[in-house]
């Protein structure tokens, strides 16, 4: 069965430094583990350079907080900021299966607003696809293929449907008992 939970807020804003100082301060006093790592990353998606810092909520399945910034100068980016100001940008949910997810929300007739699903051009294993704002009422939905926190880095979530030959690779390395070989767990 797929699984989907929501996985972070996605603030879109001017300086992405002075963002994550703001955001430090207030998750230190609210929820202090969630600055103990803060991944970061930049890449391109359908030509917009892009860089981006996450506070990774400890929880698997908590909700974290990630603020993105444009990467370059004189992008959409900009002159959305400069009209709307900062703003929620996403609300992210991941799937653990996502090309069944897309199927999904298809077959439900939902408004998804690619033809083909998007990906940052520095991680080619994480899918992305969005629902539009006037659907889920002034809010981007962002669909995204599950991945997991290693380091200070999102890395492929072995456990997702399109990384089978990754689980099996990694329980015959790391899982010598040979009950465990076929993805048992110790």
């Amino acid at each position: 069965m797929t699984r989907v939970h929501i996985d972070h807020i996605a603030l879109c804003v001017k300086d992405l430094d002075q963002a994550i100082e703001d955001w430090k301060d207030i998750l230190g006093v609210l929820t202090p583990e969630m600055t103990e790592t803060i991944t970061y990353s930049r890449g391109s998606s359908d030509g917009t350079e892009m860089v981006w810092a996450t506070f990774q909520n400890p929880d698997p399945t908590g909700v974290s907080i990630q603020m993105w910034a444009p990467g370059s100068p004189d992008s959409w980016v900009h002159k959305v900021l400069a009209k709307r100001g900062e703003f929620v940008h996403h609300i992210a949910f991941l799937s653990d299966n996502f090309g069944h997810t897309m199927e999904q929300c298809r077959a439900a007739g939902l408004p998804v607003l690619l033809d083909e699903d998007s990906h940052p051009d520095t991680m080619p294993w994480l899918k992305w696809n969005f629902l539009p704002e006037s659907k889920a009422h002034g809010v981007l939905i962002e669909l995204a293929t599950r991945y997991q926190v290693g380091g200070d880095r999102w890395v492929p979530h072995p456990g997702n449907a399109e990384n089978a030959d990754l689980l099996k690779e990694l329980t015959q390395r790391f899982y010598t008992d040979p009950g465990l070989q076929d993805g048992g767990r110790p």
